[in-house]
This record gives C-alpha cells, sequence and structure tokens, in this order.
C-alpha cells in the first residue's frame, strides 16, 4: 500500500517543501555521527514534532504520579472482601472411600515403578513408567534393557499426555453412537456365527503393524477358526519399502540391526535413523560413543554422510549432506552403488 493510506499525516508533510536552510543551520554545529531516519526529522519542524506527540495515545508522554495509597488501600480491601465472598461460596460434599481390600504393593505416597514397552512399526522401545497411586505419571528409558541404556527419546516423554487427554476414547462407538461392551461382544457373536458356514468368506480385519505377540496369536487363532478370512494391516507412514528392500537381499523378511560403534563411514540414505524407530536410542548413543575422542581409544572419529529429500536430526549431524529432490533419489542412489561396485539401475541426472 502506498504511504498515502497508511500513514496520511506524513505524507501531507512530506509533500510540503522542505526548507533547506533550515536543515543546514542545524548541521552547522552538529558533530561526530548521528543518524536520522528522514529529512523531516532531521528538519525537525513543529508539523513533524506534533506528529511524533500524536502518534502515541494522549498524555503518554507527560509523566504518570501514579496511584496514591488511600486508592491502593481502597483496591485492596475490595479485592480481599471479594475474594472472602468466594471462599463462601457451597462446595458439594465429598466422600473419601478407603480400600476395602487394598493391594499389598500400594502406599500412599510411594511411587511404583512398572517395566513395559512402546510399540514402534518394527519394534518396540522399552521404558520404566512411575505410577503414584495408580496413576501413571513420569516416563523414562529402561536402563536394564540393551536397547534404550535408560534413555527415552521426545516421544516416550509425550506418550504420558495421551493416556490423560480428553478426546481419546472412552467407549465404543458405532456408526457414530457410543455402545456397551456387552452389546458389542452380541453383536460380534452373532456376525460371527453367520460366518461358520461360509469359513469366514465375508470376514476382514484391519489392524495396524501389530508387534503384539499376544494380539498376533489371537489374530491366528481366528484365521485357524475361519480359513476363509483375511487379515490386512495398514499404516499411514509404516516401513514397508524398507522391509521390501531387506526382504529382496536377505530373502525373506528381517530386522536390520546396525553396529554404529564399529562403523568407521556411515552413509544414510533418507534415514533418520538418530531420532526415530525402535533401535534409534541405542544407535545414536553408539554413533555418539564414535564421535568422541577418549584416551586409550585408537579407534578414528567415524563420518556421516546423508542423501535425504528432507531436512532432518540424522542430516543436520552429519559431516556430508547432499539435499536432492525426490524424483532425483534413485538416480544418486543408483551412482553411490555403482562407485562402491554394485550395479546401477538408472543413470545420474540432475533436473
Amino acid at each position: 500500500m502506498h504511504i498515502k493510506e497508511t500513514f496520511p499525516e506524513l505524507y501531507r508533510i512530506r509533500r510540503r517543501p522542505l526548507s533547506i536552510e533550515g536543515v543546514r543551520s542545524r548541521l552547522t554545529n552538529k558533530r561526530g555521527r548521528e543518524f536520522w531516519q528522514s529529512l523531516e526529522e532531521l528538519a525537525s519542524s513543529e508539523e513533524f514534532e506534533e506528529l511524533l506527540h500524536r502518534e502515541f495515545p494522549q498524555h503518554a508522554s507527560e509523566w504518570d504520579e501514579g496511584t496514591d495509597r488511600r486508592t491502593f488501600l481502597k483496591l485492596m480491601g475490595a479485592s480481599l472482601a471479594l475474594a472472602g465472598l468466594a471462599g463462601c461460596s457451597y462446595q458439594p460434599p465429598e466422600t473419601v472411600v478407603p480400600y476395602v481390600r487394598q493391594p499389598e504393593e500400594i502406599v500412599p505416597g510411594k511411587a511404583l515403578y512398572f517395566a513395559t514397552a512402546m510399540p514402534w512399526t518394527g519394534g518396540a522401545t522399552p521404558l520404566l513408567v512411575r505410577s503414584n497411586m495408580g496413576r501413571p505419571t513420569k516416563v523414562e528409558g529402561n536402563d536394564l534393557h540393551p536397547a534404550s541404556l535408560g534413555a527415552a527419546d521426545v516421544f516416550a516423554q509425550a506418550s504420558i499426555l495421551s493416556l490423560y487427554d480428553p478426546d481419546r476414547s472412552e467407549t465404543i462407538v458405532n456408526r457414530g453412537e457410543m455402545r456397551t461392551y456387552t452389546s458389542f461382544l452380541g453383536e460380534i457373536a452373532t456376525a460371527l456365527e453367520g460366518q461358520r458356514t461360509k469359513n469366514g468368506a465375508g470376514l476382514r480385519i484391519l489392524t495396524e503393524t501389530v508387534m503384539s505377540p499376544t494380539l498376533a496369536a489371537q489374530l491366528k487363532d481366528i484365521t485357524t477358526r475361519f480359513p476363509g478370512a483375511r487379515f490386512h494391516q495398514w499404516e499411514p507412514a509404516g516401513t514397508n519399502n524398507a522391509r521390501t528392500g531387506t526382504r529382496q537381499a536377505a530373502g525373506d523378511f528381517a530386522t536390520p540391526i546396525y553396529n554404529f560403534a564399529a562403523a568407521d563411514r556411515v552413509l544414510a540414505l533418507d534415514s533418520n535413523f538418530l531420532e526415530c524407530g525402535p533401535g534409534s536410542l541405542r544407535y545414536a548413543r553408539d554413533f555418539a560413543s564414535r564421535r568422541r575422542t577418549s584416551d586409550g581409544d585408537e579407534r578414528e572419529t567415524s563420518r556421516l554422510y546423508a542423501v535425504e529429500t528432507t531436512p532432518t536430526n540424522t542430516g543436520f549431524f552429519a559431516d556430508n549432506r547432499l539435499a536432492v529432490r525426490p524424483s532425483e533419489f534413485n538416480a544418486v542412489v543408483s551412482a553411490i552403488a555403482a562407485g562402491v561396485g554394485a550395479a546401477a539401475s538408472s543413470p545420474l541426472t540432475f533436473a
């Protein structure tokens, strides 16, 4: 927008001719460096000074003597009176009911600790959860487990908030209506009874990636009872490409485990192994052990090279990082594979 619309007063002042003699007279006795935002400020005309004064609220440039002692005591007395009235409001009666059979391990004021795991796609993060009077209050890493060594990432620390999320599902919802667990069991039993004659040909089960052995055994039992049923897994951001690549390289589905403490050179191909994934905590610890020099350690400092299409923390810590477009990634990987002796599927090209 033009200054005529945003600051019309200054625009009218600038439209008037500026007195060069007045500016020169003000500069006659000036010594040293001084800075001005405009010639109008240098000229210090009466109109410009009035404009600066009106730029602030009325009486803003005048000294405020503040509130006197009498007014302060009046305000404090009124505040205390209103606080006393609020404290006299009626509170509904509350009853504290003790345990009928108090658990042996619960002692008021003493926390309990439980070893558990946070599932990830392809694994889990071992954790140690502190519980106060039956309520989880803090999540830390399990220092007795080799996968975390007592560390916990931001996802594990924030997972405690999901237990107290007001939007968390509290009941079973069927087509937008809340149902009880008893009604769910009745309807699912009726539906399964109708599938027995068809061996479950019309039964489909959709889940996320299943990492629980108990849930996997239950799903296997269902497919055994209903051979015609189909079980599907889907993840919005899973590791299907990585699992497919592992199958092509090893001949079967497997979960690779890396030893970054023994690696002198690390190449991360669009992999954020220092932040995400079930082994990121151990990977970060092992990778950091090769980046710190210590007395008696004759190993050289490892080097990290990253090729990625999206900025990550792993790329931030890389000694050399190459940012490419997703359309260029296949060509870059093929060129790297050809450089180390593997066959390249396509030549290196840049758009």
